[in-house]
């Protein structure tokens, strides 16, 4: 029997490829924890941080539960892990023929995890320093181990026997587990961290170290990201001192991180909470400025305090009458966060884009039709800026004249130059676009009359 493609043959070719988006709605909480070998993990609710050996009172924890506290809350949040130098264990119950068991997980290059079990049995009823003495003499029997135990007094503190070496910490329920140091820089933990995912837009850490701070800061400025913190710095709310960290960001002129004045900044994290509930609302829609907040304690600034913070491009979260509000809404530089979440978010779909455009077509000519295509590519994303909010639809003066939200120039194929189509690069592609901006402050001026009003 004859084929039938000897007389039609159809091919179809998927012209469908696209290349993956920046989660520009995820964020990350970053800080030391030996609960996971990974350097990302992803929650959906922090409860599920609990399953996973953190304790109510962890930094990370906590902040977990300020970002999943908002309306609308975070569909998830990411755990970063700052490398661990040491870690104390405590014993939660004193008990008789008790079974007290440490396990310590590792994973080598090609992903292969090791789990080793320390346990002790007080068979004797001795109290506590006993119990911990007898877990420091198992570990100190494996000869492979990569751990090594100090007891002092009712602490026993485990470090790695090696710098650098990752470890998991597991304890029975009978113990206690709580991260004591990490000397790992802000550097290294986030190239190992962007290593792993780099999928996701915004990041927080537990650490209100000012170094640290600044560290964090400055890795975020070379990177498509924004970072926020929180101080409780007497002197950020004292305008003639400049040594705080609110002063420092402001003078290095970040515009990639945003920092508030909290009072209970070593608990809670309103940047936590404020990006969940921002990134809850896509790029261009949102104002980071007079958000409610939950899980988050309202600061009573006086309005010096309040200018002092406003004075260094810090933000705060205050009482208005009945209701709590954000205020401000800038990174340091001063600049509002909005604008810089809608520019990198409008610079990527851009990108993509044209990128797509290039990889699903065989050939963009490099005449007008072509151009054209590449034209058409930017003003959908344009488009959809205004549609989201960033971009200001097209408006009218009092004449009647259009003010457009935006313009695209491309080139003319026979204005471009041999040598330049040779080249195969398009250039002069540009667009110029009015942001519609926000409305914080309303101020209003009106009088009151026993005059007649009679409209005309």
């Amino acid at each position: 029997m004859g084929n039938i493609n000897r007389i039609v043959n159809v091919q179809i070719s998927l012209n469908t490829a696209g290349v993956s988006t920046l989660g520009f709605s995820t964020m990350l909480i970053v800080g030391p924890h030996t609960h996971s070998l990974n350097r990302v993990d992803t929650y959906t609710d922090a409860s599920d941080m609990l399953a996973d050996g953190f304790t109510a009172t962890d930094a990370l924890y906590l902040f977990a539960v300020d970002a999943f506290s908002q309306t609308p809350r975070p569909s998830q949040v990411k755990i970063g892990r700052k490398l661990v130098s040491s870690t104390d264990v405590t014993v939660k119950e004193v008990k008789t023929g008790g079974v007290y068991t440490v396990t310590v997980k590792t994973k080598d290059a090609s992903g292969n995890v090791t789990s080793t079990p320390y346990s002790f049995t007080n068979s004797g009823g001795g109290g506590e320093a006993a119990i911990l003495a007898g877990i420091k003499a198992v570990i100190d029997a494996d000869e492979g181990a990569v751990i090594a135990a100090t007891v002092a007094s009712t602490t026993m503190t485990l470090a790695a026997t090696q710098t650098g070496t990752s470890f998991e910490i597991v304890v029975s329920a009978n113990l206690s587990n709580a991260v004591k140091t990490s000397t790992e820089s802000i550097a290294n933990t986030m190239a190992a961290i962007t290593a792993e995912d780099n999928d996701w837009y915004g990041w927080t850490m537990t650490s209100r170290d000012q170094d640290e701070i600044l560290d964090a800061a400055e890795w975020t400025e070379a990177h498509t990201k924004i970072f926020g913190t929180s101080v409780n710095e007497a002197g950020a709310i004292d305008a003639s001192v400049a040594t705080d960290t609110l002063s420092k960001l402001q003078e290095a002129n970040y515009y990639r991180t945003f920092a508030y004045y909290h009072a209970k900044a070593a608990t809670e994290s309103p940047e936590s909470a404020v990006m969940a509930r921002c990134f809850s609302i896509l790029p261009g829609g949102e104002t980071w400025a007079n958000k409610k907040l939950s899980s988050v304690t309202a600061d009573g600034l006086t309005e010096t305090q309040f200018n002092a913070v406003k004075g260094k491009n810090g933000n705060t979260f205050e009482k208005f009458r009945n209701i709590a509000i954000t205020q401000r809404g800038t990174v340091a530089a001063g600049e509002w966060i909005d604008i810089i979440r809608f520019r990198d978010w409008l610079q990527e779909e851009i990108t993509l884009n044209v990128f797509n455009a290039l990889v699903n077509n065989d050939k963009i000519p490099y005449i007008d039709a072509g151009i054209a295509v590449i034209e058409n590519q930017v003003r959908a994303a344009l488009k959809l800026g205004q549609r989201r909010g960033g971009i200001a639809p097209d408006e009218y003066d009092e004449d009647g004249n259009t003010n457009l939200g935006y313009t695209v120039e491309v080139p003319l194929a026979a204005n471009i130059s041999s040598n330049q189509k040779a080249s195969r690069i398009l250039q002069d592609v540009k667009f110029t676009a009015r942001l519609a901006g926000a409305i914080h402050v309303v101020k209003i001026n009106g009088s009151l009359t026993y005059e007649n009003l009679i409209q005309a």
